[in-house]
């Protein structure tokens, strides 16, 4: 117990008087002093851990909590990444197309050039080159799956810049730059 803990049960058993009774509210009456206290003198909250090298800044940016409609829009930003990103992974197809060209590459590097077998090998190589650039092409469901990701993190930036500058009208900053704190170890 602190000392201003200790002075304020005192005062509390002085004015309540002796005994159990005193003891309960003295203890209670610290308590929600202490916690009162701990409300309006937070402690500083680790927000990551970042090492930086010289010359490198960070910058931390601390925004409204999000609503109902950010957070829908976050959770469709990334079912969709998700949904793009095994949409965009390689086919047995792609993979076979792949290996052909390299093969086919492979060999015409081996050919002289010049001769008939070097241009046949580099017309192999030119017919497969074309047949893994189309299947390289990405599909309708996937355009169209790029496509919405674009949209929705487009309307989710909007919405989040609101909301930010929503709340930095309501402090009155909105005119105001962005305070950023440069720590430098060398001014310890």
């Amino acid at each position: 117990m602190t000392f201003w803990g200790w002075l304020w049960s005192t005062l509390i058993s002085k004015a309540v008087g002796d005994g159990l009774g005193a003891e309960v509210a003295g203890r209670a009456s610290v308590y929600l002093v202490d916690e009162a206290r701990k409300a309006v003198d937070r402690d500083e909250v680790p927000v990551t851990q970042v090492r930086l090298r010289p010359g490198e800044t960070y910058t931390v940016l601390a925004r409204p909590a999000p609503t109902r409609r950010e957070r829908q829009l976050a959770r469709r930003k990334a079912a969709l990444a998700d949904r793009t990103r095994e949409m965009e992974r390689p086919t047995r197809r792609q993979r076979r197309a792949a290996r052909r060209l390299r093969s086919s590459q492979r060999r015409l590097d081996r050919r002289r050039v010049g001769t008939a077998r070097h241009a046949r090998a580099a017309a192999r190589e030119a017919r497969r080159g074309a047949s893994f650039d189309r299947v390289m092409e990405p599909g309708r469901r996937l355009v169209a799956v790029r496509q919405e990701l674009d949209q929705v993190s487009t309307e989710l930036d909007a919405v989040r810049s609101a909301r930010f500058g929503a709340a930095r009208r309501k402090r009155g900053l909105e005119g105001r730059p962005e305070r950023v704190h440069l720590y430098d170890a060398v001014d310890d």
